[in-house]
C-alpha cells in the first residue's frame, strides 16, 4: 500500500489536516491560560466547560445533516465558519484592540466549526476507502497526527505568550487554502436517498430518529463504552498520573536528580518520539496479523503500562511502562478505526462517527473525575482501577467484534439461501 494509491479525498485530507493540526495544537491548549490571565481559573473552567458541553451537542446534529446534505457541503460551510472565526479573533487579540470575551466568543464559534468537520470528515474517509486500505490510511492519519501534534505545542509554547496575533493568523492562512482545496478538489462521497415508502421527516423528529436508530445498535454501543473505558485512561496521563508523579516521584540518576515533572516530561518525549520512528513500521508489521489478537494484546499492554504509571515510583518501571504503553498504544488505535470503520452503518456513518466522537468527550470528563479520585484513594486504589477500566475496555472490545462476525456471518447465510 502506497500514499499514491489512495483516493484523492483521503490524500487531501490527510494533507490539509496537518497542517490545520499544527496551527490549531499551537493555539487551543494554550486558551484555558489566556483566559485564566484575565478572568480567574475559576471562571475560566466553567467557560472551557460550557465550550466542551456546546461542542458535544453541534457535533450530534453535524453528523445528522451530514447524512442529509453530504460530506462535502458540511466541510465548506463549516471551514467558512472557522474562517470568520479566525479572522475576528486575530483582530481582537492585535497590538490595536483587545478583548477577552469576543474572543471567548469566537472561540466558541472556532470549536464548533471543529465538531462540525469532525463527522463528515471521518465519514467521507470510510465512504472511498476498502476495508484492506484502512489500517494503512489510520495509521498514517495517527503518524501525521501526532508529529502535528507535537510541532503545534513547540510553536505555542514558544510564540503563543508574545505572538497570539501571528499564531491566530496563521491559522486563519491555513483555513482560507482548506476552503479554497476542499471547494476545487474534493468531491461528494454521499448523497441521502429516501425510501419511496418513507414520508420526509422534520429536522427534530429525523434527528431523533436517527440517533435512536444509532443507539439501538448493541455491537456499536459496547464498543463505544469500551472506547470510553480505555480514553479514560489516555486522559488520566497529564492529570492524575502527572499530579502524582509531581508529588510523589523523586530519583538520582548519576549526579542528576530527576523530579517528578522531569519524569512526566521524559515519559511524553519517549511516547513523541516512539511514535514519530515506529508508527510506519509497527502498522506495515501487523497488518499481516489478525487485527482481534493485535487490538486484544495492545490493549493488555496498554493498561499494564497505566496501572505502573499510577503506582510505580522505579525510574526504570516507569521508562518500561513508557515504551509499552506507546506500543500498546499503536497495536491497538489504527486498528480500533478500522474496526469502527466496518461496523457503522452505511447510510448513517457520519452519524456513528458523531456518536464515537461523543465518547472522547466523555472520557474527557471521567479523566478529569480521575484527578478528584486520586486526591481519595492510594495509588494502589487507582492502579487496580485503571486495570479494572483497561480489562472492561478489552471485553466490550471483543463482545462487539463477535457480535459482528455473527452478524456477518447470517448475512452470508440468507445470501447463500437466496442463491
Amino acid at each position: 500500500m502506497k500514499f499514491n494509491d489512495l483516493h484523492p479525498n483521503i490524500k487531501i485530507r490527510i494533507m490539509t489536516e496537518f497542517f490545520t493540526d499544527i496551527t490549531q495544537m499551537a493555539i487551543l491548549p494554550f486558551m484555558a491560560i489566556y483566559f485564566s490571565s484575565y478572568v480567574g481559573a475559576g471562571l475560566a473552567g466553567i467557560l472551557l466547560m460550557i465550550n466542551i458541553l456546546l461542542s458535544i451537542m453541534v457535533g450530534l446534529y453535524s453528523g445528522f445533516l451530514a447524512d442529509r446534505i453530504g460530506r462535502k457541503k458540511m466541510l465548506v460551510s463549516a471551514q467558512a465558519i472557522q474562517i470568520f472565526a479566525l479572522l475576528v479573533m486575530t483582530v481582537v487579540n492585535s497590538p490595536w484592540l483587545t478583548s477577552v470575551w469576543i474572543t471567548y466568543a469566537m472561540f466558541i464559534v472556532s470549536n464548533i466549526s471543529s465538531s462540525l468537520i469532525g463527522p463528515a470528515a471521518s465519514a467521507m474517509i470510510i465512504d472511498v476507502s476498502t476495508e484492506k486500505e484502512r489500517p494503512y490510511i489510520y495509521g498514517l492519519g495517527y503518524w501525521t497526527g501526532n508529529i502535528a501534534i507535537a510541532l503545534g505545542a513547540l510553536l505555542g509554547g514558544l510564540f503563543f505568550e508574545k505572538y497570539k496575533m501571528m499564531l491566530f493568523m496563521m491559522f486563519l492562512f491555513v483555513s482560507i487554502i482548506t476552503l479554497f482545496i476542499i471547494i476545487f478538489f474534493i468531491k461528494e462521497t454521499f448523497t441521502f436517498t429516501l425510501d419511496k415508502s418513507e414520508t420526509k421527516p422534520s429536522i427534530k423528529t429525523g434527528l431523533i430518529r436517527n440517533y435512536l436508530h444509532v443507539l439501538s445498535d448493541r455491537g456499536f454501543m459496547l464498543f463505544i463504552v469500551a472506547t470510553i473505558c480505555i480514553m479514560s485512561l489516555e486522559f488520566q496521563l497529564d492529570k492524575y498520573v502527572a499530579v502524582r508523579l509531581k508529588e510523589q516521584f523523586e530519583a538520582e540518576l548519576f549526579t542528576f536528580t530527576i523530579t517528578g515533572v522531569n519524569m512526566f516530561s521524559i515519559i511524553m518525549l519517549i511516547n513523541t518520539i516512539t511514535i514519530v520512528f515506529a508508527t510506519l513500521q509497527l502498522s506495515k508489521w501487523l497488518g499481516q496479523f489478525n487485527a482481534k489478537k493485535v487490538l486484544t494484546i495492545g490493549l493488555i499492554i496498554y493498561s499494564i503500562s497505566f496501572t505502573s504509571f499510577a503506582y510505580s515510583n522505579s525510574f526504570t518501571l516507569l521508562i518500561l511502562a513508557a515504551f509499552f504503553f506507546t506500543f500498546g498504544e499503536l497495536m491497538y488505535s489504527p486498528i480500533r478505526q478500522t474496526i469502527l470503520a466496518s461496523i457503522v452503518n452505511e447510510q448513517r456513518r457520519a452519524s456513528y462517527m458523531a456518536v464515537d466522537n461523543l465518547a472522547y468527550h466523555v472520557a474527557t470528563l471521567i479523566g478529569s473525575i480521575g484527578l478528584s479520585l486520586g486526591a481519595l484513594l492510594p495509588s494502589e486504589g487507582m492502579a487496580l482501577l485503571y486495570l479494572g477500566l483497561g480489562l472492561c475496555g478489552l471485553v466490550c472490545y471483543r463482545i462487539a467484534l463477535s457480535m459482528k462476525e455473527k452478524k456477518e456471518v447470517r448475512v452470508d447465510t440468507q445470501k447463500e439461501s437466496v442463491l
